[in-house]
């Protein structure tokens, strides 16, 4: 666990998080690993992200929903297979084994190698994976190695990642998916502000971030004030985009969002959803 890096370290803050999900009411999804991967520092963390931030682990557990139902809304569609891209200790490979899919896990070696141990020690087995940072690997190929279709209708999940990429990475990365797979869509969460810059409306959006930030113990360079670039500068339609909070009603958690002071539901408007679709 001690070669597992910042970014990978957030991996058990979510783990702690979803592992709560019993306790709640609404109950927006079923993850009984997530209990396997949590441990008091990042159970210590989630509170300190919701000290910083009230919504914030709200929030985690509404993109959980939607993450899941993305992928069993692709699967029903025809999609053959679903890549969970630095996943962490996602669980969707096991947890929605029975939807027909194949599932291929893609993220850094350490992370990957400590799920795989913790798997191992309670008889169950990990997803076919490619372990290495996706920024570095050549992650088409190591799939076809693991048995991915590249041809395949694909659902590929990008859950909790974007925000820590640096942004020049990011469109360089899509194009070699893209020119190696020819049907596959992509979900994704993203800050919809400039986090280079720190370009916020408001000063509270900027220190709530921030704390939030901190309490998970990594810094969010990139976000997307505008969807377009990934029509510009990479092959994908914009298929699908939105708030979470704007999901809140859909999964019976409308009154605790409206509840929230109306500069709270301000900043939430910044946390969104994108699918891209492969032209």
């Amino acid at each position: 666990m001690s070669d597992i890096n910042e970014i990978g370290a957030t991996a058990f803050v979510i783990a702690s998080i979803r592992a709560l999900e019993p306790e709640k009411s609404p109950r927006l999804f079923d993850d009984p690993y997530a209990e396997w991967f949590s441990n008091d520092r990042a159970r210590s963390a989630a509170l300190r992200m919701d000290e910083a931030f009230p919504p914030s682990t709200t929030m985690v557990r509404i993109r959980t929903r939607y993450f899941n139902r993305f992928v069993e809304g692709a699967v029903a569609a025809g999609a053959r297979q679903v890549v969970l891209l630095g996943g962490g200790f996602d669980m969707r490979a096991h947890i929605l084994a029975g939807s027909g899919a194949a599932f291929f896990e893609v993220d850094q070696k350490a992370v990957l190698d400590f799920k795989r141990t913790v798997l191992a020690g309670r008889g169950i087995e990990q997803a076919p994976s490619v372990f290495g940072n996706y920024l570095e690997v050549d992650v088409p190929d190591g799939l076809a190695e693991i048995g991915f279709d590249p041809e395949a209708p694909t659902a590929m999940v990008w859950e909790g990642n974007t925000m820590y990429l640096p942004p020049e990475s990011i469109m360089p990365f899509l194009n070699r998916l893209a020119s190696a797979m020819s049907s596959f869509r992509i979900a994704f969460d993203y800050f919809s502000v400039d986090l280079q810059d720190r370009d916020f409306d408001t000063e509270e959006d900027r220190e709530r971030l921030e704390g939030v930030e901190k309490a998970m113990g990594a810094s969010f360079p990139t976000g997307f004030p505008d969807l377009t670039v990934f029509e510009t500068e990479a092959p994908f339609r914009v298929a699908g985009s939105g708030s979470f909070a704007e999901l809140a009603e859909e999964y019976g958690m409308g009154n605790v969002v409206a509840e929230y002071p109306e500069d709270w539901r301000e900043t939430l408007k910044l946390y969104r959803y994108c699918v891209l679709e492969r032209e």
